[in-house]
């Protein structure tokens, strides 16, 4: 895989890290954020500190459940971990889960 597919394969899968910690799916997290480190990429500190807030999802669980999620992340393959990191996103408010038009209609009938 070429440097720069690494690249914004990692930054998507953190992305995504990101969005389930601040729904509060610390697990979920812990899985994606691990799965990012199995390309090989390691964020300059700058970058890192843009993450910490949602690193706090780790606070939800206890150390050992947080540390299991983390190592099952590790060990996706780069397929197992891209599947992943979608099937969950698929149910969250995306416009083919009907919860955007939702949220529209509710805006209209206020």
């Amino acid at each position: 895989m070429a440097a720069s597919d690494k690249l914004i394969s990692a930054e998507s899968r953190e992305g995504l890290a990101c969005a389930a910690a601040a729904r509060g799916e610390a697990e979920r997290s812990a899985r994606l954020f691990g799965g990012t480190r199995t390309l090989g990429y390691e964020q300059p500190p700058a970058e890192r500190a843009l993450r910490e807030p949602y690193l706090a999802a780790r606070s939800r669980l206890e150390e050992a459940a947080w540390r299991v999620a983390w190592a099952e992340g590790r060990a996706m393959s780069f397929e197992e971990a891209v599947s992943y990191a979608l099937e969950g996103e698929a149910n969250h408010g995306t416009p083919d889960s009907g919860t955007s038009d939702d949220v529209a209609s509710d805006r209209l009938s206020e």
